[in-house]
Parts: structure tokens; C-alpha cells; sequence
């Protein structure tokens, strides 16, 4: 909870469906003050495809750090259901930014990621009423940026991995992309 830490004004909101997957910075964060806890943080156990209604148009900047499974697939809206539940919880004006990796090894049913893909996932996301901004490699000061023990953990590295298809966790590292989406001035819910 990082952001939470350096930003102590900000409201930050873990989400996961995976209560395990948070039970450890939840307890941190739910100590006193005076030994590191961290009032302006809270967790929530729900599914990306079905966010708990009072979290619908809540948030001013959404991150998603390496999703796996449905999560991955909605964050490129390639699952309706998750990218219809990312999107209710993005308010008018709102931002997500996404650091993503995909290579065939994963079994995810996600092929590796390209740069031709840029112009597909914005038409995806289109519908959900967010347009992406910035489509890219991520860089390595980006990656190192975003806190992320699954980044260390993946082998993630900035830019593409190798010309010649899917890097390997190695000395080039997994490629990893970058994908920010604004919600423009509407709000649609319902979607």
C-alpha cells in the first residue's frame, strides 16, 4: 500500500477476489497509526466483474498491476464481464492505468501483446465508454515504480522482451505494457 503511504490524503482501495491475496497488507494497515498503519487504506474482497455497487463511479485513478485470469483478459476488454466491472468503477473524468504482460506460455488465452493490438483494445474500450490514451512498452523506471512484488516476481522488464516473440525471465525479461484509459465526461453504469 504505497500509494497509501505517500499519499496520505488520498483515499486508496485494494481490490482482489482473493481474500488471502490482501490478508497480509490488510492486517498492516489496520494497526494503529503509531506502528505503521495507515487509516486511508481499506480492502475489498470482489471480483473484477462484479464490484460491490458503492465502489460504482468511485474512482478519480484505477491501477491494475499485473492481472492474471479474468482480470488480464478484462483489463484489454477481452472479457466482457470483467471489463464492464472494471469500468463502472471509473468516475466521469476518471483514469485507469494498466501494467500488463501476456506470453503464450501463460495458458491464459491471451496472446502475447503487440503494438498493432493498440488500435483493437482502444475500439474494445470504446464501448465501455474509456479511450485509451497510451498504449506501450513499459518502461523499467515505470515497472520499478509501480511497487509490484509479482513485476520481481514475473521477470518483468520494460520495452518488448525479444524482436523475435515472448521473452523468457531472463536477462531481457518479460515484456510489459503500459495502458492508460480516461472515462470521458459520461458515466454509464449500466454497461
Amino acid at each position: 500500500m504505497g500509494r497509501a503511504r505517500r499519499e496520505p490524503g488520498a483515499l486508496v482501495i485494494g481490490v482482489d477476489a482473493s481474500a488471502a491475496g490482501m490478508a497480509e497488507s490488510s492486517l498492516r494497515t489496520a494497526r494503529p497509526e503509531r506502528r505503521g498503519g495507515l487509516p486511508n487504506a481499506l480492502f475489498v474482497v470482489a471480483a473484477a466483474e462484479c464490484p460491490p455497487s458503492d465502489l460504482h463511479g468511485i474512482a478519480d485513478e484505477l491501477t491494475i498491476l499485473f492481472p492474471w485470469g479474468s482480470l488480464l483478459r478484462g483489463a484489454l476488454a477481452l472479457d466482457d464481464a470483467a471489463a464492464a466491472g472494471i469500468a463502472r468503477l471509473v468516475r466521469a473524468g476518471g483514469r485507469v492505468e494498466v501494467l500488463a504482460s501476456a506470453t503464450e506460455r501463460d495458458g491464459q488465452g491471451v496472446p502475447p501483446l503487440r503494438a498493432e493490438d493498440g488500435p483493437a483494445i482502444a475500439r474494445r474500450w470504446a464501448c465501455r465508454g474509456l479511450a485509451l490514451t497510451t498504449f506501450e512498452p513499459a518502461s523499467a523506471p515505470q515497472i520499478a515504480a509501480s511497487g509490484s512484488t509479482w513485476a520481481r516476481r514475473l521477470g518483468a522488464s520494460g520495452g518488448r522482451g525479444r524482436a523475435d516473440g515472448p521473452s523468457d525471465a531472463g536477462a531481457i525479461g518479460r515484456p510489459t505494457w503500459r495502458l492508460v484509459l480516461r472515462r470521458d465526461g459520461r458515466l454509464a453504469l449500466g454497461r
